[in-house]
């Protein structure tokens, strides 16, 4: 089978590498000519980790990582709301604070050690069939033909675009402005936290590698741009009333870089025609708000899926839908998740904040709730009550 993996992020990444080790003909293909990692730090959650253990990375990436055992989110008044810590659930792993580039150098190096083609400057724009497979279509014409294209191409995905598989795609209104500063003396320690100021505003500090932590400022999408004009001592007076103890690392941001969210929702993660097929994985197929800080482990999890689908079924057709039968539950809790945090989080329906602070910390309180909280901070629940385990396979 000739495989053609559209994007060289984590889940492009890890997919061509485990494709590589079943002896796939794989080959990478990546708009950028220099391809470097793209975003603040990133929140690794249990399931995350699981797939990079089976590549063999993870104890290279725990090595440049911190762990993040604890929430800790408050008002602007300094009123705790949640306060919880992965010890809730005996056994459970900590996430990972980890260095985007960390983590992308892993995946790079590992790409190139096994010998992976990667085309690099090829900016894809959609598939389509042809005679023997799936081009893979670019402005200046198309970049061979495939018998599988996998849309690993980011929220904004040409390969969904071309396949007509979109049910909802929408961006959301709010987005962050983020920076990663030095922090030498680890003042984050351990832990996530979080200052809400109201449902518009909040910021949050998260330990990032290293002697590094992620600062976020939520923010309109629309705003951004006035934010950044304004300047940094703009930014500061606004951010410092709520980073308490981490005014320090308020003080240490030279920049400002924008993210923005989309809730994208697909009828199918694939379409099959004449024996050839394209499939979505990560944010192409369900992009969300990192509110949860999963969107890594399930990208990480959509593509151990894939390959264990491939492995496990000699019809395409058969494994483009075990992947798909496999991922939905799993998805679906993080998405509706998601969107019930978002307008209590990240909105402008402020008169949610009033109810949101007065109940959260008696919530908290009920037994078995910081338990469900921390099972699903771990990435791997597709119900109160069930859990999602990566497919094993099983050799003949």
């Amino acid at each position: 089978m000739r495989v053609a993996v559209v994007g060289l992020g984590m889940g492009g990444a890890t997919l061509a590498c485990l494709l590589a080790d079943r002896g796939v003909d794989v080959t990478v293909v990546e708009q950028e000519e220099d391809p470097r990692p793209v975003g603040a730090g990133i929140w690794l959650q249990a399931m995350g980790q699981q797939v990079l253990d089976r590549l063999g990375l993870l104890d290279a990436l725990r090595a440049e990582s911190r762990a993040v055992s604890r929430v800790d989110i408050r008002t602007a008044t300094g009123r705790p709301l949640v306060r919880l810590g992965y010890d809730a659930v005996p056994g459970a792993t900590p996430a990972l604070g980890v260095h985007r580039g960390a983590l992308f150098a892993l995946l790079h190096r590992a790409v190139r050690e096994r010998g992976i083609g990667v085309d690099l400057g090829v900016p894809v724009t959609g598939v389509r069939p042809v005679p023997g497979g799936l081009a893979v279509e670019t402005a200046h014409g198309d970049h061979g033909t495939f018998d599988l294209v996998v849309g690993c191409d980011g929220s904004r995905s040409r390969v969904r675009r071309s396949m007509g598989v979109v049910v909802r795609d929408h961006p959301y209104g709010y987005g962050a402005l983020w920076a990663i500063v030095d922090d030498p003396g680890e003042l984050a320690a351990d832990e996530l936290y979080q200052c809400l100021r109201g449902t518009r505003q909040y910021l949050g500090v998260l330990p990032t590698g290293l002697g590094r932590t992620s600062l976020f400022w939520s923010v309109r999408t629309r705003d951004m741009t006035d934010v950044l004009a304004r300047g940094l001592p703009a930014w500061r007076d606004a951010a410092r009333p709520l980073a308490g103890r981490y005014a320090p690392l308020v003080d240490a941001v030279d920049h400002l870089l924008p993210a923005s969210y989309r809730d994208v929702v697909v009828r199918t993660p694939w379409r099959t025609a004449d024996g050839a097929g394209a499939v979505l994985v990560g944010d192409a197929a369900h992009a969300m708000s990192p509110q949860l800080g999963t969107g890594t482990s399930l990208a990480l999890a959509d593509a151990w899926t894939l390959h264990h689908a491939l492995a496990a079924h000699p019809r395409l057709e058969e494994a483009l839908a075990a992947y798909e039968r496999g991922r939905r539950g799993h998805v679906r809790w993080y998405q509706w998740w998601t969107r019930l945090m978002m307008p209590v989080f990240q909105s402008d329906l402020a008169p949610l904040a009033l109810p949101r602070d007065a109940l959260a910390p008696w919530v908290l309180r009920v037994p078995g709730v910081p338990g469900q909280l921390v099972t699903t901070l771990l990435g791997d629940r597709v119900s109160p009550w069930s859990r999602w385990e990566l497919p094993v396979l099983r050799e003949a």
